[in-house]
């Protein structure tokens, strides 16, 4: 008679929480990215964002009520030079791009 032994909820447990573990790597990535992009006049705004991993759901959130306004509008003269709109958008963007290395170092790959 064979034994079977079945291993799939230790192994979706160890994927889950890989995956955890890469979306808050690529959430860190976002922010790391996107810092010296984001519009400064006070730093307040860089200061305040959070990052949030809840099992396999991520959020990155500036804080600030006008952080959609700076990441939404050009406005005509910015603070800080190198800083603009879509700071979120296109941080988050040159992310997806690391992906493969992110998930390499999270052993989810």
């Amino acid at each position: 008679m064979a034994k079977v032994t079945d291993n799939t909820s230790k192994i979706i447990n160890d994927i889950e929480s890989k995956a955890s573990i890469f979306l808050r790597m690529i959430s860190d990535e976002i922010i790391k990215i996107s810092t010296p992009k984001t519009p400064k006049k006070t730093g307040r705004m860089r200061m305040d964002v959070v990052r949030q991993v809840l099992g396999l759901k991520g959020k990155v959130k500036w804080g600030k009520n006008y952080a959609v306004y700076q990441e939404t509008k050009q406005f005509k003269n910015y603070s800080t030079p190198g800083t603009g709109p879509h700071f979120a958008e296109d941080s988050a963007r040159e992310s997806v791009t690391k992906t493969s290395d992110i998930a390499r170092r999270a052993n989810l790959i």
